[in-house]
């Protein structure tokens, strides 16, 4: 006769995020994950006599599950933020989140300083930069990407 546990072992759910380092080693016993990027977010674009400010687009965002290996290293980069937009200046763009076996995840534009870009994207995004405000106004940075690892043991 078969030695069974009641009540019956339920897997436990794990998230992990991730928003520096370089490398994620995988647990015991997993052998796949779900990994949520999130790519760095764009620069608010800065105001000016001329120019209208304008908030920069939140990064993508992407879900991939990944087969794994238990004990490995996965190599991974988190997006940074896109830089401000000086007075009357356009903003820097936000950098791309990668995980290895994963999709990568694009960071969002910039602000411009031309016309009020904000977009639905960066109305629903957390991590993009807020616009400068009035004339003469630098914009925000934009917020830094991040992974979320989510798997079951």
């Amino acid at each position: 006769m078969a030695i069974s546990s009641y009540p019956p072992v339920t897997p436990k759910r794990t998230v992990v995020s991730l928003t520096s380092g370089t490398s994620w080693t995988v647990p015991t016993g997993v052998t796949s994950v779900n990994v949520t990027l999130v790519g760095g977010g764009g620069g608010g674009g800065g105001g000016s006599s001329s120019y209208q400010p304008s908030f920069g687009l939140g990064g993508q965002v992407i879900s991939s599950n990944v087969a794994t290996t238990p004990g490995a290293s996965i190599a991974y980069a988190i997006g940074a933020g896109g830089t401000a937009g000086a007075s009357g200046g356009s903003a820097g763009n936000g950098g791309t989140t990668t995980f290895t076996g994963a999709t990568s995840a694009t960071g969002g534009n910039g602000g411009t300083t031309s016309t009020g870009a904000t977009g639905q994207t960066a109305a629903l995004a957390t991590n993009y930069g807020a616009s400068g405000v009035g004339t003469g106004y630098s914009g925000g940075a934009g917020g830094a990407g991040k992974i979320e690892i989510e798997y079951w043991v």
